[in-house]
């Protein structure tokens, strides 16, 4: 499967006492592509998302990001996976409440030690959050806080995007609108993204949905 940014054969996930969470899953994922994961809740999204993002580990089966096997790196290694490749948005937001929107979406830089390069500036007027910049995250709206999360995981330029229900605390416009920013970061800053979700109509937004059921693809459909 050589030519994907994301590369996932045969993966399987079980929890002391259980039955498998993930139960022989294969797919992969081009460069710049849109796909959602779509299932209802426990059917394993949130599993699947973290194995991707080096945050859990697999029973057994092979994963790849970016030609790298994760499956078997170090946890330094998954820790520099996730800081250079990989941007994570969640359903909670995750902002540091006690910083302003700007310390959050530059918080990457902290950490990976790259220059900014007028990077913060453009992510602030790209998701319209500039004129909330200085505000601390607890005193923004949900869609606000979702757009800066969004920033944030784009800052140190990651290839691979990871969602996982990220409109589930947002109304049917803020949805709309952080879909569309999810698009904007594919197009405009070359991400490629996976986004978990419940919801078959922001399943239906992206170039590809999985459809995941018992742990297991049941279809893919363009």
């Amino acid at each position: 499967m050589s030519g994907h940014i994301i590369e996932v054969e045969s993966l399987v996930k079980k929890y002391d006492g259980r039955s498998a969470v993930l139960d022989g899953i294969s797919f992969s994922v081009d460069e710049q592509e849109f796909v959602t994961v779509h299932g209802k809740s426990g059917c394993g999204k949130t599993t699947l998302l973290n194995i991707l993002g080096g945050l859990d580990r697999p029973t057994r089966g092979r994963v790849a990001i970016d030609g790298e096997d994760i499956v078997e790196m170090s946890e330094n290694d998954l820790a520099r996976l996730r800081l250079h490749k990989i941007g994570f948005v969640f359903q909670e937001y995750n902002l540091l409440m006690d910083l302003t929107i700007i310390e959050n979406v530059q918080l990457p830089l902290r950490f990976s030690g790259r220059k900014d390069g007028g990077r913060t500036d453009r992510l602030l007027e790209t998701f319209d959050i500039k004129h909330i910049a200085d505000l601390t995250a607890n005193k923004v709206s949900g869609g606000e806080a979702q757009r800066a999360a969004i920033a944030r995981a784009l800052m140190n330029e990651p290839k691979v995007l990871l969602a996982d229900e990220p409109t589930g605390n947002l109304d049917e416009e803020n949805t709309k609108r952080v879909l569309d920013m999810f698009e904007l970061a594919r197009r405009d800053f070359g991400s490629t993204i996976v986004l978990a979700t419940h919801d078959a109509d922001v399943a239906s937004r992206a170039s590809r949905h999985i459809h995941i059921k018992e742990g297991k693809v049941i279809s893919e459909e363009p």
